[in-house]
């Protein structure tokens, strides 16, 4: 295995006048990238994540909860401030640990925004070892990841007799990857047996069949999820930027248990989206993300009133009813390279 780098802004422009311009193999778009995302360790950026009122709704009162990341294995995050004419506190749910900044107020104005900033350094993901996490707990599916007589089908056929973890997930990974295909643009609720019906979708289907198959052979999974950020080769050619953090660009990946209490992450949807990647995928994740939940039908604290399928960006309700996104409100993160 070749061995891992962490490059600064700076280090970027230097690897990409030293590459010249060196493709790499089966990336579909990529253009001459002087940065392989694979070796890439960890990238360190400025983040804001701002909620904006578009319009105020009718009826209140108003609740907004917007995730907040931690520090974890894999990402650390420093210099956490908030700014808003909203009063904000900071929750936490104690069965994920999911945290959060909440508002509540009986009318909001249109421009009133919620604006989170940190200091992010990202790592490149692998195998983490927590025997404390009790594994049971991650064999219960979610109310979108049941299975079906055809779904059980598939997976008994894919694994062929075979009971080691890592080896069933390796197969069904590499099933999955050949049988469905990937679409970035549709926003999809994650729906385990509407997936397999329709072989198509983005992370939220590639994820969800993912963990109903291995539930279904007995192996424990987690679901992760946050917002995609730019790989360090996108970030090499546009150091800043924002994108909108809506479903779109929110991103969710896995981490089954292989024994021992070992827990390795799998991207299935990006092993698709990445055919150069497709190997790196399974065991270990790229930079291009920051984590903002886990879990899915996300109890947020205090609990919300309609159903929170996940908990990537921020939720709003109004009365109890669920502001409708981008007519009622409106997220952005922006991001700058650092060093």
């Amino acid at each position: 295995m070749r061995p891992f780098v962490s490059l600064t802004r700076r280090e970027f422009v230097r690897a990409s006048v030293l590459a010249g311009a060196s493709l790499l193999a089966g990336a579909r778009f990529s253009e001459a990238r002087g940065v392989d995302d694979a070796r890439v360790r960890a990238v360190e950026l400025s983040v804001s994540c701002t909620t904006e009122i578009l319009r105020p709704p009718k009826r209140g009162p108003v609740r907004l909860w917007m995730p907040v990341p931690v520090t974890g294995p894999e990402q650390e995050i420093t210099e956490l401030s908030t700014a808003s004419a909203l009063v904000l506190r900071g929750t936490e749910d104690p069965q994920t640990g999911n945290r959060m900044l909440f508002a509540e107020a009986d009318t909001v104005n249109k421009g009133d925004s919620v604006t989170l900033t940190f200091r992010l350094r990202r790592r490149a993901g692998g195998v983490i070892v927590d025997p404390d996490d009790p594994p049971a707990k991650y064999l219960k599916p979610s109310a979108w990841e049941k299975w079906d007589a055809a779904i059980a089908a598939f997976a008994d056929r894919v694994a062929a007799g075979e009971t080691d973890p890592s080896a069933v997930a390796r197969r069904i990974y590499a099933a999955l990857i050949d049988r469905m295909e990937y679409i970035h643009e549709i926003c999809g609720r994650g729906v385990s047996t509407i997936s397999f019906e329709q072989k198509a979708g983005r992370c939220d289907e590639f994820h969800a069949l993912f963990r109903s198959m291995l539930m279904y052979k007995g192996i424990p999974v987690k679901w992760e999820q946050g917002m995609s950020l730019p790989y360090p080769s996108e970030l090499e050619r546009r150091p800043r930027g924002s994108l909108e953090a809506d479903c779109v660009n929110a991103h969710s990946w896995t981490r089954f248990h292989a024994g021992g209490g070992r827990w390795l992450p799998v991207d299935v949807s990006e092993g698709k989206r990445r055919p150069d990647l497709r190997s790196y995928y399974f065991g270990r994740l790229a930079t291009n993300r920051i984590k903002l939940s886990t879990g899915r039908g996300v109890t947020l604290a205090p609990p919300q009133e309609g159903v929170v399928n996940t908990f990537a960006y921020t939720y709003a309700e109004a009365g109890g009813i669920p502001l409708i996104y981008g007519h009622n409100y409106k997220n952005v993160i922006r991001y700058q390279l650092l060093g």
